[in-house]
């Protein structure tokens, strides 16, 4: 579906290059892909790929080409949130202070995300905020179908609601491959 405004995207050899020299992780041809379509920003995206096999690393490397970008990730466990802003803060990645203005990459557990009165209801009313985002990823989202018993927020109809307030915002699911019986 198309989204905002498609942003020049680099090339697979500057993403990969930029992004060893940044990272110290020369990323593989899937995930250069990954990234130049998140650059873009005029599609919605879906990433299966094994655990341990770099999907965490798709979702900050946009942050190296959009200078001002900002990546939201809803992650179901704060670990990983915590080692999200850990890690992102080691690249010299401001990681999150909302208050102040200063951040690049927001990690948010569902709860939160979706809470009424829990603020981010007024940054998406607010054009400049909005304006900055690449993308809103959903981490380990598998969790919303079989967490969704036990957890209210991961209700299908309560966890995809920012799909209708941000139509303009790419959305990058991301999940393990379905593991056979």
């Amino acid at each position: 579906m198309p989204l905002g405004s498609p942003h020049p995207a680099p090339t697979l050899v500057e993403i990969r290059a930029i992004t060893s020299s940044a990272f110290r992780r020369h990323p593989r041809l899937w995930q250069a892909e990954a990234v130049q379509q998140a650059v873009k920003g005029d599609k919605d995206m879906v990433c299966i790929a094994p655990t341990g096999s770099g999907k965490t690393l798709t979702f900050w490397m946009p942050l190296l080409f959009r200078k001002d970008g900002i990546q939201i990730v809803v992650t179901p466990l704060n670990l990983l949130g915590t080692q999200n802003v850990k890690e992102l803060a080691s690249y010299g990645i401001q990681a999150c202070d909302i208050p102040e203005g200063r951040y690049r990459a927001i990690t948010v557990n569902p709860e939160m995300l979706i809470k009424d009165g829990g603020g981010f209801e007024k940054l998406w009313k607010n054009d400049a905020f909005t304006s900055r985002l690449i993308s809103i990823i959903w981490d380990e989202v598998h969790c919303i179908s079989t967490w969704s018993e036990i957890r209210e927020e991961y209700k299908p109809e309560d966890a995809y609601w920012p799909c209708y307030l941000l139509p303009k915002t790419p959305f990058y699911l991301k999940c393990p491959p379905k593991r056979s019986p």
